[in-house]
């Protein structure tokens, strides 16, 4: 029997403040309504609807029906929960896995770059060995050491050792003809570091070698750990949407709720534990504002709206990844389900919220366009190797401008989101040919969208032999504004030459790689949209675990039988999604969840 009990939490009302939002085609986009005076929120606060926070009405018993027992009762067949499965099922435990998604089009690990550290694999396919300690100490720089370092450690050690467990249930020329290792071996001018941000080489990207079609191969291994789970009876229940956990008298979880496709509930009992490895809460946009601290303070202050769906580097970019409309009456849906059910479902029973600064997907350390910017002031406004940051112009109207040195200035980018893959031969020729036949003159070009600049450049594209006549083209500066721009251009250059960003800080070496001196020249337009939150379809923030995944309680004392690994697990990020390799997200994922399922199948 479930037990009914109040949120540990506590109830945070912000119906008056969540009035407007809506969830729109490829994004939850949130909005709100400055207009309610405080009378008309107080008198709606007092009728308001319950909280996500809050503890759902008890199901009637009468209509749950029992489904069995299991060692292991995992909610969500994703990244996490599909290793978490894999590897209790190969330690001889018991699983049910809990999938929302139908088993037709069932993406059960969605993504294609995953970073560990030292695997074999990587050593022996060109990534330099990364030193632990040094790694360590990156990680805890970038998130102001607000994260758990505990955590941090157990990926740090076992996510090689994971990693080459997990491709080893691929046929090595399958393998050979579908993976390699990011912009490994490195080419000699990429920058392991910028502005003191270090960067490694630790990603393995899941891409067939022989096309060009981006078709992403990681699901594939996912898919063969599935067979062989189901082969040592792991069982998968798919189109079953996890409702709640059941709770006993004592405080401890036994077991999860479901609700099938057809609207039945059915119970799964747990002799173990429960793992709550679903998807974050990107569709939901309440729980989006309510918990995405920055943002919410970012749409207060500008009244305007927020995306709180796909975002590439520069927040407004959208990347189109999975952020959708709202979950059919039936709770499940064809395609990755995001509503946040397996954060919700800890808070019920007794956990929390990772007390942050909370995480969204968005810019890091060295990962901005590192090409001159200027807003629509003709105004410089940032480092621009600095990462996308909320600091941009308030309508995302920004003009990126280089010269002909282009190609020497991405191919010292290091490894990170939104880099150029140089180790990629269906995509590294075409990146450095992307502009051959871009020629000076009027008028907007056509070019290559689909390589490096998809991440970092947006917009109409021109060309020309000098400043002056790129701005003429470009026509996005009138009058003043225009010799304002070209003024800005102008003080740019001398401090490339001085080898020093006087004003914002960048890189040297990126300066002087910078300067715009040799024709042509290249300006592109992107006049933006609304502030991205950058999810991409992903959010970071979690419930607040230990070590051992271990979901906490009010009193930070693991919950008994209450379990989470990847999205629905908190403290890996903090602020934002800035990580010392491009996907951490994913490694991290596989291996919380493989190490989880280890340990829950000894216990």
């Amino acid at each position: 029997m479930s037990k009914n009990k109040k949120n540990p939490e506590g109830q945070i009302d912000r119906r008056g403040f969540l009035k407007g939002i809506a969830a729109t085609g490829a994004m939850a986009t949130i909005t709100a309504a400055h207009t309610e005076t405080a009378a008309q929120s107080a008198s709606e606060n007092k009728s308001a609807a319950k909280s996500w926070r809050d503890r759902p009405d008890p199901i009637d018993e009468s209509l749950i029906s029992e489904v069995g027992t299991y060692d292991i009762v995992v909610v969500g067949g994703g990244n996490s929960g599909m290793y978490c499965a894999s590897a209790a099922a190969n330690k001889g435990a018991s699983v049910a896995v809990i999938e929302a998604q139908a088993e037709k089009g069932y993406v059960a690990g969605a993504g294609k770059e995953v970073a560990t550290v030292n695997s074999q694999y990587a050593l022996d396919h060109g990534a330099p060995r990364i030193e632990v300690d040094d790694f360590l100490r990156e990680w805890a720089r970038r998130n102001a050491i607000c994260h758990d370092p505990r955590r941090a450690s157990c990926y740090v050690k076992n996510s090689g050792r994971i990693f080459d467990w997990v491709i080893s249930f691929v046929d090595k020329k399958w393998l050979d003809e579908n993976c390699h290792m990011f912009s490994c071996p490195p080419l000699p001018e990429c920058l392991s570091e910028v502005s003191g941000w270090r960067f490694y080489h630790g990603t393995a990207v899941f891409l067939n070698k022989n096309n060009n079609t981006g078709l992403e191969t990681w699901p594939v291994v996912a898919r063969a750990h599935k067979k062989k789970a189901e082969e040592l009876g792991a069982k998968w229940f798919f189109e079953h949407h996890a409702e709640i956990c059941d709770v006993d008298g004592s405080g401890a979880v036994t077991g999860v709720v479901a609700k099938r496709a057809d609207g039945r509930y059915v119970r799964f009992k747990a002799r173990k534990g429960v793992a709550l490895c679903a998807e974050g809460f990107a569709q939901n946009s309440e729980m989006a504002i309510d918990i995405l601290d920055t943002y919410r303070h970012e749409l207060e202050a500008r009244g305007g709206n927020i995306n709180a769906g796909a975002s590439g580097g520069q927040g407004g970019a959208q990347s189109g990844r999975g952020v959708g409309s709202a979950l059919s009456a039936s709770g499940v849906k064809i395609g990755i389900i995001r509503d946040g059910s397996g954060i919700k479902m800890g808070i019920w029973a007794g956990g929390h919220l990772e007390i942050g600064p909370r995480a969204s997907a968005s810019g890091e350390p060295g990962g901005g366009v590192w090409f001159l910017q200027l807003n629509k002031n003709g105004e410089r406004f940032f480092d621009e190797a600095a990462g996308s940051a909320m600091r941009q112009p308030s309508d995302n109207f920004t003009v990126t401008i280089h010269d002909a040195n282009w190609k020497k200035v991405i191919a010292m980018r290091p490894t990170h989101h939104g880099s150029v893959d140089t180790a990629d031969m269906t995509s590294w020729p075409p990146t450095l040919a992307q502009l051959d036949n871009v020629k000076p003159g009027p008028g907007k070009n056509s070019w290559g969208k689909d390589r490096f600049l998809r991440f970092t450049i947006q917009g109409d594209l021109y060309c020309a032999n000098t400043i002056e006549e790129l701005l003429g083209y470009m026509d996005c500066w009138k009058g003043e504004t225009r010799k304002k721009a070209l003024a800005e251009i102008q003080r740019y250059n001398e401090m490339c030459r001085k080898g020093v960003d006087e004003d914002f800080g960048k890189d040297r070496r990126i300066m002087k790689a910078t300067e715009l001196k040799d024709p042509p020249f290249y300006g592109t337009v992107n006049k933006g949209g609304g502030i991205g939150m950058g999810a991409g379809g992903y959010t970071f923030v979690g419930l607040d675990t230990d070590a051992e995944g271990h979901v906490l309680n009010s009193e930070f004392k693991p919950i008994k039988g209450l379990y989470a690994a990847g999205n629905n697990a908190g403290n890996r990020f903090i602020i934002r999604y800035q990580t010392p390799m491009a996907g951490m997200s994913i490694g991290m994922a596989m291996t919380e969840g493989c190490l989880l399922g280890e340990r829950l199948a000894a216990l």
